[in-house]
């Protein structure tokens, strides 16, 4: 018996993935770098391929706290646990020198062992853009002091402790809509940039190659 083959409908050819829009940003900045000799420091293409840099920067984790907070602690079982490197900062020095901290960090955790103090207080309540997570330190979970009640309780002596788990499932969250941030962060940067005098267009051309379809 002859064997019958039944037309099929034709297969959609697969379409290459589209390119990501920062991979084409990069390309923009980096032609421009090579057959721009004459260009000189000062120009803006410094400030575009610096913007650019932070896009791929590794995360800006800082975890916070002042002397004998555990922040030390906490950071070694962050990087044990999961490999994420946070920079430590001294709680004490940031708070009490009028607060210049330089660029903001994509995730803070602050570190407390005892009660606020003032200048502690008045840090945790700034304002600020990025997530930030107050954890309580070396304090009795089932039994937590007043000042703690409300903050996760961490021991962060052993990486596998399971109060650790807040704070690795709170960074998970923050990091996971890093990339997008970070993107939104160059085209307002482009955004500054493309009424510089000598690239302009280049941030104007780079803005179009971010968002092709807002800008077509």
């Amino acid at each position: 018996m002859p064997i019958v083959t039944h037309d099929t409908a034709p297969r959609p050819t697969a379409r290459p993935p589209i390119a990501d829009p920062v991979s084409r940003v990069r390309r923009i900045v980096g032609s421009a770098r090579e057959h721009g000799a004459d260009l000189v420091v000062g120009d803006g293409l410094g400030e575009l391929e610096l913007a650019l840099a932070r896009v791929d920067a590794p995360a800006d984790i800082r975890v916070r706290g002042g002397l004998g907070s555990g922040r030390r602690t906490l950071a070694t079982a962050l990087r044990t646990r999961r490999g994420w490197r946070p920079a430590i900062d001294d709680l004490d020095v940031l708070a009490t020198h009028g607060g210049a901290v330089g660029t903001p960090p994509d995730v803070e955790i602050v570190c407390l062992r005892t009660a606020p103090c003032r200048h502690e207080e008045a840090w945790v309540r700034r304002a600020r853009a990025h997530p930030l997570l107050v954890v309580a330190t070396g304090v009795d979970e089932a039994d937590p002091p007043r000042w703690a009640r409300g903050l996760p309780a961490v021991d962060a002596r052993r990486a596998s402790d399971g109060s650790l788990d807040v704070v690795v499932s709170f960074l998970d969250r923050a990091l996971e809509g890093l990339t997008a941030v970070r993107v939104a962060r160059l085209e307002a940067e482009l955004e500054k940039l493309s009424v510089h005098d000598r690239v302009g267009d280049l941030a104007e051309a780079a803005l179009c190659a971010l968002d092709p379809q807002g800008r077509a």
